[in-house]
């Protein structure tokens, strides 16, 4: 299935291939932000690791593109790697020729076992299944992984006045009551990122996990959110100080809520409900069609602290989207 296919495989991209890559991950419609060239040094410094750039073509058309992160020991490269929501493709059904090529070329540079998670949904997301087992894939989702369901606002149909609507009383009445404690949300600057990183840091010790490195924040505030086109912060902000914080990143004309975090003491009000609604509106305004609310937990998911989430989230969003599960393949 690769034969026919010229692959380029990279530390960096050449003037042309990179212009190549930029244009084809825009433009597809699984395009995510963690497959453009803006996200490699988030990517890198999420964890140890070394990114390289995968280009495929068909004659000189690009046919495929991913971003490859491989696991790191110190400079040693494991042979572990992920393509987080890719590799991209035009169709669904190119990956079966594009995820054989990947595959290869990875193997041939010692990966043993590799992971992907194209960014499709509903019915290209079974059409985009099917392909990935045909490129030897298998499903290996869990329910402590990157999320395979997720909720969708359809931000052409939504006013403001529509983003608390009808069939959302809850919603609005976590609205009212923000409203009456004064409670307001605001476009948030690099001093608010500073909180939103304490705030962050505060709630993973509170759940014994560890917390992102200051490298890692550095190059999500200086590539993804200092300019504001490819994503924004926002906080929300009670009796003076911030109690929430929200990030949401995009790419094309899809927002993703990507990131949240507040106070630890228990209030009144809901703290993240006017950053979120905040960062929608921006996303509309932005000219985006859809907000991707970040995710949910599969039905059979029992954990508590996932479904909590995904009880908020159902305020503003009630039809399931499904997403590409994540599938390996072993050499």
């Amino acid at each position: 299935m690769s034969a026919s296919l010229d692959v380029v495989w990279a530390a960096s991209l050449s003037a042309a291939d990179g212009a190549d890559y930029d244009r084809f991950v825009r433009e597809s419609s699984a395009g995510h932000y963690a497959q453009t060239r803006a996200w490699a040094r988030v990517a890198r410094e999420t964890r140890p690791s070394v990114v390289r750039y995968f280009l495929a073509r068909e004659a000189e058309d690009v046919v495929g593109a991913a971003l490859v992160v491989r696991t790191a020991l110190g400079p040693l490269p494991l042979p572990v790697a992920t393509v987080d929501r890719g590799p991209v493709v035009r169709h669904p059904g190119d990956l079966a020729r594009v995820g054989s090529a990947l595959a290869s070329a990875a193997l041939a540079r010692g990966v043993l076992r590799l992971s992907v998670m194209p960014y499709w949904t509903g019915d290209d997301a079974a059409a985009a299944t099917r392909s990935l087992s045909v490129a030897g894939f298998h499903d290996v989702q869990r329910p402590d992984g990157a999320h395979a369901e997720t909720l969708r606002i359809d931000l052409g149909a939504t006013t403001d006045e529509g983003l608390v609507g009808r069939g959302q009383e809850r919603l609005r009445r976590r609205v009212a009551q923000a409203t009456r404690a004064g409670a307001v949300a605001r476009r948030g600057t690099h001093a608010d990122f500073e909180r939103h990183r304490v705030l962050t840091a505060e709630m993973m010790r509170a759940q014994n996990r560890s917390t992102r490195s200051r490298a890692h924040d550095d190059a999500l505030w200086t590539d993804m959110l200092a300019d504001g086109s490819r994503g924004a912060l926002f906080v929300c902000a009670h009796e003076g100080r911030t109690v929430a914080t929200v990030i949401v990143l995009r790419h094309g004309d899809v927002a993703v809520y990507a990131q949240g975090a507040t106070t630890l003491e228990p209030s009144k009000i809901s703290k993240s409900v006017p950053a979120l609604l905040a960062a929608i509106a921006w996303s509309r305004d932005a000219g985006c069609r859809a907000f991707d609310l970040g995710g949910i937990p599969a039905e059979d998911d029992t954990d508590d602290k996932r479904r909590r989430i995904a009880h908020l989230k159902l305020d503003f969003a009630h039809e399931p989207v499904r997403l590409v599960r994540q599938h390996a393949r072993l050499f």
